[in-house]
């Protein structure tokens, strides 16, 4: 009876600790309907596309079926170029919507150490 409620604790304290780490991953008002395999699928079709950045760095669930990414990349010392992108879900697979990928260039300003954004 002990060893069943130590266990039982244990997989409960192990369940909770891995939707605190995927709560903070995901934003939006669908982003409780994705789970932890969506978002690995997800992040899979980011890695899979050479035309884009693979450091996700935001997932926003605007519908079940529909997240949009946004990517970083460091380009020199002084400059980021960020990619926004929708992801699709269909029939089960994630995939990137070629296109709706938007470059942007963010400078960084050293004098106040905040972004610059350059369009």
């Amino acid at each position: 009876m002990r060893i069943s409620v130590v266990a039982s604790f244990c997989v409960a304290l192990f369940v909770l600790s891995a939707l605190s780490v995927y709560a903070g991953e995901v934003s939006g008002p669908f982003a409780s309907r994705l789970s932890p395999a969506d978002v690995q699928q997800i992040k899979a079709a980011v890695a899979k596309n050479m035309h884009i950045s693979h450091n996700v760095k935001k997932i926003e669930a605007i519908r079940p079926d529909k997240v949009v990414v946004q990517t970083r990349v460091r380009t020199s010392v002084e400059e980021d170029t960020l990619y926004d992108f929708t992801v699709d879900k269909r029939k089960g697979a994630w995939t990137i919507n070629e296109d709706s990928i938007q470059v942007t260039t963010e400078t960084r300003d050293f004098r106040t150490n905040g972004p610059a954004i350059v369009r």
